[in-house]
């Protein structure tokens, strides 16, 4: 599945057993590198298991490429939430349990006529602000950077252009903190007829994003929303109009309400189907595997 170019390979583990679960917890991160790994494997940006919840709909543990397990991820959970819905396991306005909080999901509608395709809406939740637009050092250079939590770490830096390397400096940003960060880019877009440099009724910005364990991808939903939370902190949205995010996958759209946002996207079954890999079967059987 993938939302707006975040792909994942999402497993069902709703109905196994805690015997089966607990044998495999050992093997989740590795099983992520094996599967996501582009070209050789299956290949995704992320894993995403959807779990039975005690005091909730369901619940989503999210592994990234590299094998580590994230928090929480926009994009992903909007798959998570149209896999559970398409196969009965949660009704069409669902809360679904993360690591980094319960977010409320809601399925709006198929896009068109292709039911594979529909537009899911997340509360994300309130922001935890570390600081607003401060100095830091990378070698010799300064840059300001605003640092937030929304479930998940970001750092949003604000850009005039994408005229640089998107994946390598965000892998120097993130490194300057402990356990790494996720790095937005944000251009706020303005109207070329407009002479004003008041960009506060502006509400449309364009985004890419280094998602740590990843890399770079086609787009992130907590970015997206981290990036608008940090642009209204900094006075340069209208935080009463939705704000249009432009992405390298599509278009995102995220709502500002009581300091709560609310971010809604595409969610899309690419395909399904059955892995053979050895690895996998070894996973699956646990210690008593030969």
């Amino acid at each position: 599945m993938h939302g707006c170019g975040n792909d994942f390979i999402v497993i069902d583990e709703f109905n196994v057993s805690s015997e089966e679960s607990a044998a495999a917890e050992r093997e989740l991160s590795e099983i992520a590198r094996v599967l996501c790994r582009r070209r050789f494997s299956v290949g995704a940006d992320g894993l995403i298991f959807v779990c039975d919840s005690a005091e909730n709909d369901v619940r989503m543990r999210i592994f990234n490429a590299d094998g580590s397990e994230a928090e929480m991820s926009g994009n992903g959970i909007r798959c998570c939430a149209k896999y559970a819905y398409d196969k009965g396991i949660a009704p069409r306005k669902m809360r679904v349990e993360t690591l980094g909080g319960v977010r409320i999901v809601e399925i709006v509608d198929a896009v068109g006529d292709d039911a594979e395709v529909c537009e899911v809406r997340v509360e994300m939740g309130k922001p935890e602000f570390k600081c607003v637009h401060a100095p830091f050092r990378m070698g010799s250079d300064e840059i300001r950077l605003t640092v937030l939590s929304i479930g998940n770490p970001h750092a949003v830096m604000l850009v005039d252009s994408f005229d640089f390397d998107v994946d390598a400096i965000g892998r120097r940003i993130s490194a300057l903190f402990d356990g790494g960060v996720n790095v937005n880019f944000v251009a706020v877009r303005c109207d070329d007829s407009d002479d004003s440099d008041d960009r506060s009724e502006m509400n449309e910005i364009a985004v890419r994003t280094y998602e740590r364990g990843v890399g770079e991808t086609l787009s992130c939903g907590t970015g997206s929303t981290a990036s608008v939370f940090a642009l209204q902190k900094l006075g340069l949205i209208d935080a009463k109009k939705p704000v249009k995010v432009l992405t390298r996958g599509c278009t995102l759209t995220v709502e500002l309400h009581n300091d709560t946002a609310y971010l809604t996207g595409p969610a899309e079954k690419v395909y399904e189907g059955e892995i053979a890999s050895p690895r996998f079967r070894l996973w699956r059987a646990g210690d008593d595997a030969e």
